[in-house]
């Protein structure tokens, strides 16, 4: 394992950039796919609202580094509750990819040149389809931002190289869905913890999982 780097926030933009750059020993022209990520200490990935956003509110670290985020991606992969619950627009410099069985799709995603559409045909949409649908567009850098039951298949399928989570020092408790949900069975797992921001209190995490 190598050192884990540490820092303290309030970070720049550039110095975000570095931190979350593609890692030096993979292949620029293969495809590198992130989770990001928010959660409470006991795991809950949304907040009383059922959304992620019900968490970040207020949390500078979070805002910064899912920009930077975007930033890095060539590709956002969400399933189509998540574009909906979120109010997901078309992103600038990156393609939007949204997941769906049954092909319901808010109305402001259809169409669009940078919003592909992966699945509406009622049979499961898996992440080998869903990437060789990215990797046709010879796109590389993928961050899936969700929800949990998107989420979830990919880690147990083997097909997340890392995670980026922002943990907040709040207890949420109740039936709010964690970051993988407890119907979805995974092999042992133990990722490598690479980077570590402490932020106003939130702790910014980047996980190497494969």
């Amino acid at each position: 394992m190598g050192a884990l780097q540490l820092a303290r926030g309030p970070l720049t933009e550039d110095e975000l950039d570095a931190w979350y750059a593609l890692p030096e020993d993979h292949p620029a022209d293969t495809a590198w796919v992130r989770g990001s990520f928010i959660a409470t200490l006991d795991g809950r990935a949304t907040g009383p609202d059922g959304r992620s956003g019900g968490l970040n509110e207020g949390s500078e670290g979070d805002h910064a580094a899912f920009e930077a985020g975007r930033r890095w991606a060539e590709a956002v992969v969400v399933g189509a509750g998540t574009a909906r619950a979120e109010g997901y627009p078309p992103l600038e410099g990156c393609l939007l990819v949204v997941v769906t069985r049954s092909g319901d799709v808010p109305a402001s995603l259809h169409d669009h040149p940078d919003v592909l559409v992966v699945g509406g045909d009622g049979e499961d949409v898996g992440p080998e389809r869903v990437l060789a649908a990215i990797r046709d567009r010879g796109l590389h850098r993928v961050v899936v931002e969700g929800g949990p039951a998107l989420f979830g298949p990919w880690v147990a399928a083997g097909a997340v190289d890392e995670l980026c989570v922002t943990v907040r020092p709040v207890l949420a408790g109740g039936e709010a869905p964690s970051l993988v949900p407890a119907d979805v069975q995974l092999p042992q797992l133990v990722g490598e913890a690479t980077h570590l921001i402490e932020w106003d209190g939130d702790l910014l995490l980047r996980t190497r999982l494969r």
